[in-house]
C-alpha cells in the first residue's frame, strides 16, 4: 500500500506541476499580442508621416520643379514658373552666339546685335504643365530634361546682314565650287568629263538657317559642317554635260573643209578644233577660236575679198563664222562656205566683149574698163576718166574711139601737151608712174595721182585731154599684166 501512495503522491505533484505553468502560459500570449499592436500603430504612423510628407511634396511641385529638371538646357531645379521664366529670360537677354567651321570662319552673334528676346513666362508655364507632381518622387531618381520651343524672336533681316556680310568676306578668300566640266584628254584622245568640286566658300542662305536653329535654343556655339557649303551647279551625272561631251566628240571627229567657188580654201583640222572648243558655264559647247582664226587665214581672205566681172565682193567674217560653227555644231559631216558680201555693183559688161579675145575694153558711157583673156575672163578691171570737159580751157578733150593697140609700156615719164593757147608753153605737164599708149603715142593708159574719184560722171566737169586716166594702184597692176600689141577697144 505504501508503494500505492507514492505514486499516488508523484502523479499528484505532476498534476500539480502542469497546473502550476497555466498562469505562464496565459501572460506570454497577452505580451505579444501587446507587441503586435505596437508594431502596427508604428507602420500605420509611419505611412500617415509618409502620406503626409508625399502630400506635402505633391503640394510643393504643384508649383516647383523637381530637382534636376531642365527646360532648354536651363537649370530649373526648386524654381517656380516666375523664377524659371526670369532665367529664361536673362538668358536672352545676355546671349552670345560663337559660330565657326574647320576652315577658319569666325562670327560672334550677341542677343543686341540681332534683338534677341523670349517668351520666358510661356516657356515655365507650359514646362510645368508637362510635370505630374504626383510622381515627383520617380522623377527626383529620373529627372526631366524637356526641350520646349521657347518662342525666341529676333531681327531677320539683321540677322541676315550681320551673316550675309561675314560670310562674303569670308568667300572671298575661300575656295569657290566648281562645276562639273569637259576637257580634252591627251590618253583617251577624247572629250571627258572633269568632276565637279566643292570647295570651301560657304553659302549665306544655309548659315543663317543653321544660325537661326541654333539660337532658337539658345545654344551657344555652333560648328558648320559641310551642309553648309556652296554646291556646284552641275554635276558629273549631268545629262546636258554629257551630251555637250558627245557633240564635242563628234565635231573633232573629221576634219571641216571650207569651201569657196567650189574650190576648197581651207581646212580645219582636228587639233585646231580641240584648240577652239571650251564649253561655258552652262557647259554648252563653245568654239570661240573661230572669227580670230577667219580674220587670220590668208586664203579665205583672198577667196572672200574677190573681184568679178559684175561685183567688188568683201569677205563677210560674221556670216563664214556662223557657216562654220553651223557645219560643225549643227550638221556634222557637210562642208562651210565662205561667205562674201557685194561692196560695189559695177557697170554692165560690154555685150560680146568675151567673145572678142583678148583686149582692153573701154567704155566710156560707163567710164568703165574690163581686161579680157583669151577665154574671155576678166583679168582685170577699174574705173577710169576719160576725155571731156576742160574746164580751164572751155572745151572738150575727147578720148578717141576705135580699134587701136598698145604701143608701148614706159614708166616714170612726164606726159606734155601742146601750146594751143600759143603762150609758148606746153598746156600742161603731167608726171606719170605708168605709161601705156596707144595711139601716135598722145594718147594712153596712165595713173593720175591727182585725182581722187574716178567714174561716174567726172568727165563732164574735169574730164582727161583724151587719155585714160586710172587710180595709181590699177594702172601699176594693168602695167603688170598688159602686153604691147594687145587690143584696146574704145566705144561709147
Amino acid at each position: 500500500m505504501a508503494a500505492s501512495t507514492d505514486t499516488t503522491s508523484k502523479n499528484t505533484d505532476t498534476t500539480a506541476g502542469v497546473s502550476g505553468m497555466a498562469p505562464s502560459t496565459t501572460w506570454s500570449g497577452s505580451a505579444k499580442a501587446a507587441k503586435r499592436k505596437r508594431r502596427s500603430v508604428i507602420r500605420t504612423t509611419i505611412v500617415a508621416i509618409l502620406a503626409v510628407a508625399y502630400a506635402i511634396g505633391t503640394w510643393y511641385f504643384s508649383s516647383h520643379f523637381t530637382p534636376g529638371t531642365t527646360v532648354d538646357g536651363v537649370d530649373a531645379s526648386l524654381m517656380t514658373t516666375e523664377q524659371l521664366a526670369n532665367a529664361i529670360q536673362d538668358r536672352a537677354t545676355s546671349y552670345e552666339q560663337h559660330i565657326t567651321n574647320e576652315d577658319g570662319f569666325d562670327l560672334t552673334i550677341t542677343s543686341g546685335d540681332i534683338g534677341l528676346s523670349t517668351e520666358g513666362t510661356q516657356v515655365a508655364t507650359e514646362a510645368l504643365a508637362r510635370t505630374n507632381p504626383v510622381l515627383w518622387l520617380p522623377q527626383l531618381i529620373s529627372p526631366k530634361h524637356m526641350l520646349i520651343d521657347a518662342q525666341v524672336e529676333s531681327d531677320e533681316e539683321a540677322l541676315a546682314t550681320i551673316v550675309n556680310n561675314a560670310v562674303e568676306s569670308y568667300n572671298k578668300d575661300a575656295e569657290q565650287p566648281t562645276n562639273a566640266t569637259g576637257a580634252y584628254d591627251d590618253e583617251s584622245k577624247s572629250f571627258v568629263v572633269v568632276p565637279e568640286a566643292i570647295g570651301t566658300a560657304l553659302d549665306a542662305d544655309k548659315v543663317t538657317e543653321k544660325v537661326e536653329v541654333a539660337y532658337r535654343e539658345l545654344n551657344p556655339n555652333l560648328v558648320l559642317d559641310g551642309s553648309v557649303l556652296l554646291q556646284p551647279r552641275i554635276n558629273s551625272k549631268d545629262k546636258k554635260l554629257a551630251a555637250s561631251i558627245e557633240k564635242a566628240n563628234g565635231m573633232i571627229a573629221r576634219d571641216l573643209p571650207v569651201m569657196c567657188d567650189g574650190k576648197e580654201v581651207a581646212t580645219v583640222d582636228k587639233q585646231t578644233l580641240i584648240n577652239w572648243i571650251s564649253f561655258t558655264d552652262e557647259q554648252e559647247v563653245d568654239v570661240s577660236g573661230v572669227p580670230k582664226w577667219v580674220k587670220a587665214n590668208d586664203a579665205i581672205k583672198e577667196a572672200g575679198n574677190a573681184t568679178d566681172e559684175e561685183h567688188v565682193w568683201a569677205l563677210d567674217v560674221g556670216a563664214t563664222c556662223t557657216d562654220i560653227h553651223r557645219a560643225l555644231e549643227k550638221e556634222p559631216g557637210t562642208d562651210a562656205q565662205v561667205k562674201r558680201t557685194a561692196i560695189e555693183t559695177k557697170p554692165a559688161a560690154t555685150p560680146g566683149a568675151k567673145e572678142r579675145g583678148r583686149h582692153l575694153d573701154v567704155n566710156l558711157s560707163t567710164q568703165f574698163v574690163r581686161f579680157y583673156d583669151e577665154d574671155g575672163k576678166v583679168i582685170w578691171d577699174s574705173y577710169c576718166v576719160t576725155g571731156g570737159w576742160d574746164s580751164e580751157y572751155q572745151e572738150m578733150h575727147a578720148t578717141p574711139q576705135g580699134t587701136f593697140h598698145i604701143q608701148a609700156k614706159d614708166t616714170n615719164t612726164t606726159l606734155v601737151g601742146a601750146d594751143r593757147n600759143d603762150d609758148k608753153k606746153p598746156d600742161y605737164e603731167s608726171f606719170v608712174y605708168y605709161w601705156m599708149p596707144f595711139l601716135n603715142y598722145d594718147y594712153g593708159f596712165h595713173d593720175a595721182t591727182w585725182r581722187s574719184d574716178f567714174g561716174g560722171d567726172i568727165r563732164s566737169w574735169w574730164g582727161s585731154h583724151g587719155c585714160i586716166n586710172l587710180p595709181f594702184e590699177k594702172a601699176e597692176e594693168l602695167f603688170n599684166l598688159v602686153k604691147v600689141g594687145d587690143t584696146v577697144y574704145i566705144h561709147e
